[in-house]
């Protein structure tokens, strides 16, 4: 899509040193794809992944790992 408009052309040209991309076009896109992707990791903290309701465990207490482990051993 084409669209117009004004642009820091020093913020511009030091992004395409900094990046080493050499086209106007592929600067802007990588800006955009990396402004997409911090508002995604903002997002991401931002919502609670997983909460554990008051009294609840997240491991089942018959759990075991030392046993678990001692299963995973081979034989002799």
């Amino acid at each position: 899509m084409k669209t117009t408009i004004d642009l820091d052309e020093e913020k511009l040209k030091r992004l395409m040193r900094m990046t080493g991309l050499r086209t106007r076009k592929a600067a802007i896109d990588f800006a955009l794809t990396e402004a997409e992707r911090i508002a995604r990791v903002e997002s991401f903290y931002r919502e609670p992944f997983y909460v554990v309701p008051e009294g609840e465990t997240v491991v089942d207490p018959s759990y075991e790992v030392a046993a678990l482990r001692e299963l995973e051993k081979p034989s002799r």
